[in-house]
């Protein structure tokens, strides 16, 4: 019988020793995991530059120049540096419909393995399950070029794998960080790890842009080649310095491993723990959850897979440019989510305000944030400067989702916290496919002003209607069914106070 999770082997704690007497374990845990994100998202997010070079100037751009269209002016000083006409890429043969396909492809992957990955990662661990999806995804990387040049269908085949590779991530990040990170550290933590996720778009778009616009291994093919070696280098630093749980870490200082445990339970039943499907498919909180988790991704994805294209078919940025300007909305939104996170474990740990209260205040000016900004953009035209800081501010005012809704799996359930990520992201992904669809049916007859703001519109209401679903409806709140317990009581405290709600809890199976 395959040992479980739930029947971790005795482990004698030690002394700290090598690098864990200067950095703690769960520090070099976020840090790896971070840098897992920043992978994870730059293998997502380099195809919405590469393909600006790879498809280059086509003839359907040719015919859509009109009043309802950017053109290049030398009297505007933002426009001048970065405004070209590039000339046809290799794959100039790929229309619209078949760009959207190529851009979606990675989420025909991605909705398939999140809820298997998160049931997984609570049964038997998720440290190989995500250290396994970045080296697969890395790998596939180093074969996307070969791909594309043998056909669209082979090249679309790599994105869909590195899809199902990384549909593993979110659930099984989730249910690590149940067992690696304190309560009072959870939204610092948890939005330290999962902001690799745009700074790895930070890095990528403009890297993507200087590789693409350059000679070195052919242009734009050195993008994937580079991203996949680097995958490769942090897989051999995953498997070597990070460990499933704290009491599987030989090298843990017995005062850290007794600080992350303190509000865990000091009994590690071998009971098997069961997946209450019952109460969470009959959850009013949990179908909020993923109505609020969709509405995130139909307006972040689309912003993250067309934007490039915006900026080159309407505001004519050069490639350079182009990844440039793209990236900047998720530096902010990085500073944000840090700063948001950090604000939001303070007014936990004053026990002040209700952990309702600081989740839906962060979730509300991320949604509405962008919802706003994103309407202006579509009033905004030609305006270039005024359009790129509407992108940067709406997008940065979407990093307090980390400490919003983000981190409300965790919160609701954390025995559940990877099979709620997955439940939730599974579904919460399918945008990521059908955004750029809808996007495409649009401006199918013209990359013109006027087909870009219906785009604009629709994700600004989405993110308006979803808002209003988390706030009405979801919650933050400890679950009843959001913990498992033995038949045997055995009370570690008998009564536990969090942000002024108080309850009992018996033997806690971890």
């Amino acid at each position: 019988m395959a040992k479980t999770f739930d029947t971790p082997e005795k482990v004698v704690k030690r002394e700290s020793t090598g690098v864990y007497r200067y950095v703690p374990a769960r520090y070099l845990f976020i840090m790896l995991s971070f840098f897992g994100f920043v992978l994870a998202y730059a293998y997502k997010v380099v195809l919405s530059v590469a393909i600006v070079s790879m498809v280059g100037h086509t003839d359907t751009d040719s015919q859509t120049k009109s009043s309802d269209t950017c053109f290049v002016s030398t009297g505007n000083a933002t426009q001048t540096p970065g405004a070209t006409t590039p000339a046809p890429g290799e794959f100039s043969d790929w229309d619209s419909d078949t760009q959207a396909v190529i851009l979606g492809a990675f989420f025909y992957g991605y909705v398939v393995t999140q809820l298997p990955a998160g049931v997984l990662a609570e049964r038997y661990g998720g440290k190989w399950l995500f250290g396994g999806a970045i080296v697969t995804a890395a790998v596939l990387s180093l074969m996307g070029p070969v791909a594309a040049r043998l056909g669209y269908t082979a090249f679309i085949a790599t994105r869909i794998g590195q899809g199902l590779a990384e549909g593993a991530m979110f659930p099984c990040m989730n249910a690590m960080l149940s067992r690696w990170m304190p309560k009072m550290e959870r939204s610092r933590g948890t939005t330290m790890i999962y902001t690799g996720a745009p700074m790895g778009t930070v890095i990528t778009l403009p890297l993507a842009g200087v590789l693409c616009d350059s000679n070195f291994l052919g242009g734009w093919p050195s993008v994937f080649y580079v991203l996949g070696v680097a995958g490769c280098l942090w897989f051999v630093l995953w498997a070597l310095l990070i460990h499933e749980t704290p009491e599987a870490h030989p090298y843990i200082s017995q005062e850290e491993y007794d600080y992350i445990v303190a509000d865990q339970p000091r009994d590690r039943s071998q009971t098997k723990r069961m997946t209450p499907w019952r109460e969470i498919l009959t959850s009013v909180p949990v179908y909020a959850l993923i109505i609020t988790h969709f509405g995130q991704n139909w307006g972040f994805l689309t912003i993250l897979t067309l934007l490039p294209t915006y900026f080159e078919k309407v505001l004519n940025l050069n490639i350079k440019s182009n990844g440039l300007m793209s990236s900047l909305p998720y530096l902010l939104q990085a500073v944000i989510a840090w700063t948001a996170s950090f604000i939001s474990d303070n007014l936990r740990q004053r026990g002040t305000i209700r952990i309702n209260v600081i989740r839906k205040t962060n979730n509300t000016i991320a949604f509405i944030g962008p919802a706003v900004c994103l309407a202006a953009v579509a009033l905004a035209r030609c305006n270039t400067t005024l359009s790129i800081a509407l992108f940067v501010l709406g997008m940065g005012l979407n990093g307090c989702n980390y400490p919003g809704f983000n981190s409300t799996h965790v919160d609701m359930a954390p025995n559940y916290a990877g099979t709620l990520m997955g439940l939730t992201n599974s579904i919460g992904n399918i945008p990521g496919f059908v955004a750029p669809m809808v996007a495409a049916a649009f401006y199918d007859d013209g990359q013109t002003l006027t087909n870009w703001s219906y785009v604009f519109y629709i994700s600004s209401a989405v993110y308006i209607v979803t808002s209003i679903v988390y706030v009405l409806f979801a919650s933050a709140e400890l679950q009843s069914w959001g913990v498992s317990t033995t038949p045997e009581t055995i009370h570690l405290n008998d009564t536990k106070t969090n942000n002024n709600v108080v309850y009992t809890v018996d033997c806690i199976v971890e």
